[in-house]
């Protein structure tokens, strides 16, 4: 069997370099809670277990930190996610792993491998993070029972075994399981105490993951469902991002009216898949008013209004007005 390098141990706070570091550790909190809006309750939950896990104050045997985030789709356990790795490791150094692909024992095959012969596609992704990273364990519920068991070994030593005998090695990963199990006990809830709700979710996630797979887990959080006043800031930070990406990308400067993330929460809201679809709203409307203006060739500046026939409150569309 063999075994690929360890991965490095993070170095004695030092130099500028560290203290760049520390200065991330230190702004997670305040980083997150600007990215992740809706969901205050588990902020300092997860801040705490990362800056454990920054600070080598974990198990060393062990991931640096492990989370399972529950509850209904579009409420934004994955996006928390992808900005912590951003945050504090690099976007380059998140495996993400869709466990609806891997129900079958053939497609396991794929992410182990096959055979002695044969790289399993989880060996690729590793090696491109240089051993350190999140693995993002998307729908865990979702899995062949023999990704548990994996999973289990995982959490455990912080190891797993291809096919061809490489063992890969973890402790310098965070590892995030995402589930749906029980959202529908959240988004139908009438209980006004949320610590009911709660110990319902975890227990059912519980029965359904085994027993020993959900003590392993260093931080369990619940997730809220969306309501829509929470979700105006959400389309408003979804907004500046698109916005953002127009103005490095051709050196553009759109502004907005005050009106327009209310429009495109109304427009993207879903009550039951959260935020999940607004983003793709915000990105087809803005996109086609700028391919619009490219190939026209006018000035793609000025402010997004919204524009609505008189008398009208309820429809209407999106345009921009020259500066």
């Amino acid at each position: 069997m063999t075994s690929l390098p360890t991965a490095p141990t993070p170095p004695t706070p030092c130099g500028n370099g560290a203290r760049a570091n520390l200065d991330r550790i230190r702004s997670l909190a305040d980083h997150l809670g600007s990215n992740i809006l809706g969901q205050p309750h588990i902020i300092p939950q997860v801040t705490a277990a990362l800056q454990n896990g920054e600070l080598a104050l974990t198990d060393p045997a062990r991931p640096r930190g492990t989370f399972l985030f529950l509850g209904p789709t579009g409420v934004g356990k994955t996006e928390l996610t992808l900005t912590f790795t951003r945050h504090l490791i690099g976007e380059d150094h998140l495996i993400r792993l869709d466990m609806s692909e891997y129900q079958t024992q053939e497609a396991l095959g794929i992410l182990l491998g096959r055979s002695e012969s044969e790289e399993g596609l989880f060996s690729k992704r590793y090696q491109a993070t240089g051993g350190k990273g999140t693995l993002l364990l998307d729908e865990i519920e979702k899995a062949h029972p023999r990704v548990l068991d994996i999973l289990l070994q995982i959490l455990d030593a912080a190891r797993v075994t291809m096919a061809n005998g490489t063992t890969l090695d973890l402790s310098q990963f965070y590892v995030v399981c995402t589930s749906n199990i029980a959202s529908h006990a959240i988004l139908d809830a009438r209980c006004s105490v949320r610590s009911t709700l709660v110990r319902f979710v975890e227990g059912q996630a519980q029965a359904q993951l085994r027993p020993e797979v959900f003590a392993r887990f260093d931080t369990v959080c619940v997730f809220d469902k969306l309501a829509f006043d929470e979700v105006v800031p959400i389309a408003e930070l979804l907004l500046k991002r698109e916005l953002g990406l127009h103005q490095n990308q051709h050196g553009v400067t759109i502004s907005y009216a005050d009106d327009v993330p209310h429009y495109l929460a109304s427009e993207g809201f879903h009550s039951r898949l959260g935020a999940r679809p607004m983003r793709r709203v915000i990105e087809s409307k803005v996109r086609e008013i700028m391919r619009v203006a490219l190939l026209s060739e006018a000035a793609a500046e000025g402010t997004l209004e919204v524009e609505r026939a008189e008398g009208e409150h309820g429809v209407g569309k999106l345009v921009l007005r020259g500066a």
